[in-house]
């Protein structure tokens, strides 16, 4: 498969002069490198925690409630009546 990568220029030219000193060709060091990072486990990213996010303006007398959710997204609106709901 040919595929076509937008590499910095300093650094392409750096891998071209350190293949060229091993006497390897790029292809060559980029199919090794692609080889070692796939065979490696995947790493499970960190839980980032995100903000709660600003109330809008609107929310005004509902404001005591509002407070007390993180997300005010229409899923989480959804998921909250769907929870409600008896």
């Amino acid at each position: 498969m040919k595929a076509t990568l937008d590499i910095p220029d300093a650094l392409y030219r750096r891998v071209k002069a350190k293949s060229a000193l091993a006497g390897r060709p790029i292809r060559d060091v980029a199919i090794r490198l692609f080889s070692e990072w796939a065979d490696q486990p995947i790493e499970a990213a960190p839980a980032v925690e995100e903000p709660p996010q600003k109330l809008p303006p609107w929310f005004g007398v509902v404001n005591t409630y509002a407070a007390k959710v993180r997300r005010h997204d229409m899923t989480a609106v959804r998921e909250s009546i769907a929870r409600h709901r008896t």
